[in-house]
Protein backbone atom coordinates (compact mmCIF):
# COMPACT_ATOMS: atom_id res chain seq x y z
CA UNK A 1 0.00 0.00 0.00
CA UNK A 2 2.74 2.53 0.69
CA UNK A 3 4.35 1.48 -2.66
CA UNK A 4 1.09 2.47 -4.25
CA UNK A 5 1.15 5.66 -2.37
CA UNK A 6 4.29 6.40 -3.11
CA UNK A 7 3.88 5.97 -6.81
CA UNK A 8 0.71 8.14 -6.89
CA UNK A 9 2.41 10.88 -5.27
CA UNK A 10 5.45 10.96 -7.46
CA UNK A 11 3.10 11.31 -10.47
CA UNK A 12 1.44 13.88 -8.98
CA UNK A 13 4.09 15.93 -8.10
CA UNK A 14 5.39 15.37 -12.52
CA UNK A 15 2.35 16.09 -13.41
CA UNK A 16 2.00 19.72 -11.24
CA UNK A 17 5.70 19.98 -12.70
CA UNK A 18 4.57 19.45 -16.61
CA UNK A 19 1.82 22.10 -15.89
CA UNK A 20 4.18 24.71 -14.21
CA UNK A 21 6.87 24.58 -17.25
CA UNK A 22 3.93 25.26 -19.53
CA UNK A 23 5.15 28.06 -21.15
CA UNK A 24 2.87 28.46 -24.04
CA UNK A 25 -0.55 29.01 -24.71
CA UNK A 26 -2.80 29.26 -28.08
CA UNK A 27 -4.48 32.40 -27.96
CA UNK A 28 -5.71 31.65 -31.66
CA UNK A 29 -6.23 28.95 -34.02
CA UNK A 30 -7.47 28.55 -37.48
CA UNK A 31 -7.95 25.78 -39.63
CA UNK A 32 -10.79 26.90 -41.83
CA UNK A 33 -13.11 24.02 -41.03
CA UNK A 34 -16.09 25.63 -42.06
CA UNK A 35 -14.25 26.89 -45.26
CA UNK A 36 -14.83 30.21 -45.51
CA UNK A 37 -13.61 33.34 -43.64
CA UNK A 38 -15.63 34.69 -40.85
CA UNK A 39 -15.13 37.47 -38.33
CA UNK A 40 -11.62 36.71 -37.39
CA UNK A 41 -10.47 38.26 -41.19
CA UNK A 42 -10.53 41.27 -42.46
CA UNK A 43 -10.24 41.97 -46.22
CA UNK A 44 -8.11 44.70 -47.39
CA UNK A 45 -7.68 44.57 -50.43
CA UNK A 46 -7.60 41.68 -53.92
CA UNK A 47 -9.84 38.66 -53.40
CA UNK A 48 -9.81 35.85 -50.17
CA UNK A 49 -11.70 32.76 -49.52
CA UNK A 50 -11.20 29.87 -48.50
CA UNK A 51 -11.49 26.31 -49.99
CA UNK A 52 -10.68 22.66 -48.78
CA UNK A 53 -9.50 24.63 -45.75
CA UNK A 54 -6.93 26.84 -47.39
CA UNK A 55 -7.19 30.61 -47.84
CA UNK A 56 -7.02 31.44 -51.82
CA UNK A 57 -5.63 35.29 -52.15
CA UNK A 58 -5.17 36.81 -55.10
CA UNK A 59 -4.40 40.62 -55.63
CA UNK A 60 -6.86 43.22 -58.09
CA UNK A 61 -5.44 46.19 -58.84
CA UNK A 62 -2.50 46.54 -55.96
CA UNK A 63 -1.74 43.81 -53.21
CA UNK A 64 -4.13 41.23 -52.25
CA UNK A 65 -4.05 41.91 -48.40
CA UNK A 66 -5.56 39.73 -45.67
CA UNK A 67 -5.75 41.28 -41.46
CA UNK A 68 -6.32 39.16 -39.25
CA UNK A 69 -8.75 40.56 -36.15
CA UNK A 70 -6.98 38.65 -33.24
CA UNK A 71 -4.04 41.15 -31.66
CA UNK A 72 -1.09 39.71 -31.06
CA UNK A 73 0.20 39.44 -27.61
CA UNK A 74 3.76 41.26 -26.54
CA UNK A 75 5.34 38.16 -26.74
CA UNK A 76 4.57 35.29 -29.49
CA UNK A 77 5.28 32.78 -31.98
CA UNK A 78 3.48 32.90 -35.29
CA UNK A 79 3.28 29.79 -37.47
CA UNK A 80 1.55 28.82 -40.69
CA UNK A 81 2.13 27.46 -44.16
CA UNK A 82 2.12 29.00 -47.20
CA UNK A 83 2.28 28.26 -51.42
CA UNK A 84 2.82 31.56 -53.23
CA UNK A 85 2.74 31.00 -57.17
CA UNK A 86 5.93 31.39 -58.93
CA UNK A 87 4.50 33.99 -60.85
CA UNK A 88 3.85 35.85 -57.68
CA UNK A 89 7.05 38.10 -57.11
CA UNK A 90 6.38 39.11 -53.32
CA UNK A 91 4.69 37.40 -50.50
CA UNK A 92 4.59 39.44 -47.39
CA UNK A 93 3.67 39.01 -43.90
CA UNK A 94 2.24 41.81 -41.80
CA UNK A 95 3.38 41.93 -38.42
CA UNK A 96 2.60 44.38 -35.41
CA UNK A 97 0.35 46.40 -37.47
CA UNK A 98 -0.36 49.56 -35.50
CA UNK A 99 -1.99 52.55 -37.04
CA UNK A 100 -0.26 52.35 -40.36
CA UNK A 101 2.59 50.74 -39.48
CA UNK A 102 4.15 47.20 -39.41
CA UNK A 103 6.70 45.18 -39.55
CA UNK A 104 6.97 43.30 -43.18
CA UNK A 105 9.11 39.83 -43.49
CA UNK A 106 8.98 39.86 -47.39
CA UNK A 107 9.56 37.16 -49.81
CA UNK A 108 10.56 38.22 -52.92
CA UNK A 109 10.77 35.34 -55.16
CA UNK A 110 11.88 37.99 -58.02
CA UNK A 111 15.07 38.32 -56.54
CA UNK A 112 15.06 34.51 -54.54
CA UNK A 113 15.33 36.61 -51.08
CA UNK A 114 13.74 36.85 -47.59
CA UNK A 115 14.31 40.77 -46.28
CA UNK A 116 12.84 42.46 -43.12
CA UNK A 117 11.71 46.12 -43.49
CA UNK A 118 9.31 48.89 -41.65
CA UNK A 119 6.69 49.01 -43.92
CA UNK A 120 3.61 51.16 -44.09
CA UNK A 121 -0.09 50.37 -45.07
CA UNK A 122 -1.72 53.46 -46.93
CA UNK A 123 -5.48 53.73 -48.32
CA UNK A 124 -5.80 55.65 -51.78
CA UNK A 125 -8.15 57.14 -52.25
CA UNK A 126 -8.01 57.76 -55.51
CA UNK A 127 -8.23 53.77 -56.59
CA UNK A 128 -9.92 51.25 -55.08
CA UNK A 129 -8.30 49.44 -52.10
CA UNK A 130 -4.92 49.84 -50.16
CA UNK A 131 -0.65 49.66 -51.24
CA UNK A 132 2.17 48.65 -48.86
CA UNK A 133 5.13 50.79 -49.22
CA UNK A 134 8.78 50.19 -47.15
CA UNK A 135 9.17 52.94 -44.42
CA UNK A 136 12.57 53.17 -44.84
CA UNK A 137 13.66 55.69 -42.15
CA UNK A 138 15.22 53.16 -39.43
CA UNK A 139 18.27 52.12 -41.13
CA UNK A 140 19.51 49.36 -43.43
CA UNK A 141 17.12 46.44 -42.93
CA UNK A 142 18.56 42.61 -43.48
CA UNK A 143 18.30 40.52 -46.59
CA UNK A 144 19.25 37.05 -47.34
CA UNK A 145 19.69 34.59 -49.89
CA UNK A 146 16.20 32.25 -50.28
CA UNK A 147 15.87 30.09 -53.25
CA UNK A 148 12.11 30.12 -54.80
CA UNK A 149 10.20 26.88 -53.60
CA UNK A 150 6.91 26.07 -55.52
CA UNK A 151 5.90 23.76 -52.42
CA UNK A 152 4.31 24.10 -49.14
CA UNK A 153 6.66 26.43 -46.92
CA UNK A 154 6.21 25.90 -43.34
CA UNK A 155 7.02 29.30 -41.26
CA UNK A 156 7.62 29.85 -37.43
CA UNK A 157 7.92 33.67 -36.41
CA UNK A 158 9.24 34.72 -32.84
CA UNK A 159 9.06 37.91 -31.35
CA UNK A 160 11.27 37.99 -27.94
CA UNK A 161 11.40 41.45 -26.96
CA UNK A 162 12.46 44.07 -29.56
CA UNK A 163 13.84 40.74 -31.37
CA UNK A 164 12.12 38.64 -34.23
CA UNK A 165 13.27 35.10 -35.67
CA UNK A 166 12.16 33.89 -38.46
CA UNK A 167 12.12 29.82 -39.56
CA UNK A 168 11.30 28.62 -42.73
CA UNK A 169 10.86 24.55 -42.87
CA UNK A 170 12.54 24.28 -39.90
CA UNK A 171 15.55 26.32 -40.67
CA UNK A 172 16.87 29.01 -39.26
CA UNK A 173 16.56 32.20 -41.79
CA UNK A 174 16.61 35.53 -40.88
CA UNK A 175 16.74 37.88 -37.56
CA UNK A 176 16.19 41.08 -36.60
CA UNK A 177 16.56 43.24 -33.27
CA UNK A 178 14.42 46.78 -33.40
CA UNK A 179 16.90 49.25 -31.74
CA UNK A 180 14.73 52.05 -32.74
CA UNK A 181 11.60 50.73 -31.26
CA UNK A 182 10.05 51.09 -34.55
CA UNK A 183 7.38 48.22 -33.69
CA UNK A 184 4.84 48.57 -31.40
CA UNK A 185 3.65 45.95 -28.99
CA UNK A 186 0.49 44.61 -29.61
CA UNK A 187 -1.18 45.31 -33.15
CA UNK A 188 -2.43 42.72 -35.77
CA UNK A 189 -0.96 40.67 -37.93
CA UNK A 190 -1.79 39.70 -41.73
CA UNK A 191 -0.76 38.53 -44.89
CA UNK A 192 -0.30 40.05 -48.54
CA UNK A 193 0.75 39.12 -51.71
CA UNK A 194 1.71 40.63 -55.45
CA UNK A 195 0.24 37.64 -57.00
CA UNK A 196 -1.57 34.56 -55.68
CA UNK A 197 -0.89 32.55 -52.81
CA UNK A 198 -2.52 29.94 -50.82
CA UNK A 199 -2.28 29.85 -46.76
CA UNK A 200 -3.48 27.05 -43.89
CA UNK A 201 -3.21 26.13 -40.30
CA UNK A 202 -2.55 29.60 -38.90
CA UNK A 203 -1.62 29.55 -35.39
CA UNK A 204 -0.67 31.68 -32.81
CA UNK A 205 1.00 31.07 -29.34
CA UNK A 206 1.29 33.83 -26.34
CA UNK A 207 4.83 32.75 -24.52
CA UNK A 208 5.99 33.28 -21.18
CA UNK A 209 9.08 32.58 -19.02
CA UNK A 210 11.73 30.49 -20.77
CA UNK A 211 9.61 30.40 -23.73
CA UNK A 212 9.37 34.09 -24.22
CA UNK A 213 13.65 34.11 -24.74
CA UNK A 214 15.35 34.63 -27.31
CA UNK A 215 16.41 31.44 -29.18
CA UNK A 216 20.05 30.53 -28.40
CA UNK A 217 22.32 30.21 -31.17
CA UNK A 218 20.16 31.05 -33.78
CA UNK A 219 22.71 31.97 -36.74
CA UNK A 220 20.31 32.36 -40.02
CA UNK A 221 21.82 33.10 -43.48
CA UNK A 222 24.55 35.56 -43.70
CA UNK A 223 23.34 38.79 -45.06
CA UNK A 224 23.05 39.46 -48.86
CA UNK A 225 25.90 42.01 -49.47
CA UNK A 226 25.63 45.20 -51.05
CA UNK A 227 27.17 45.69 -54.29
CA UNK A 228 28.30 49.37 -54.64
CA UNK A 229 27.14 51.43 -57.68
CA UNK A 230 29.27 53.30 -59.86
CA UNK A 231 28.79 56.15 -62.66
CA UNK A 232 30.11 55.50 -65.71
Amino acid sequence: MNHRKILLLSFLIFSTVLITNAQSKVVFEETFRKNKLEKNWLTVNGNWEVKDHIIHGSRDANWAILLCNKSVPENYILTFSSLVEPESNLFEVILNLNGAKFLGILLNQLENRVAIEDRSLLLNLDQRGSFIQSTGHIGTMPKVDRPKQDTWQNWKIQRAGNQFFIWINDEEVISFTDTKNFVKTKGQFGFAVSGKAFIKEVKLLKTKGEDALPPQNFKGKPPVKKIPFHFE
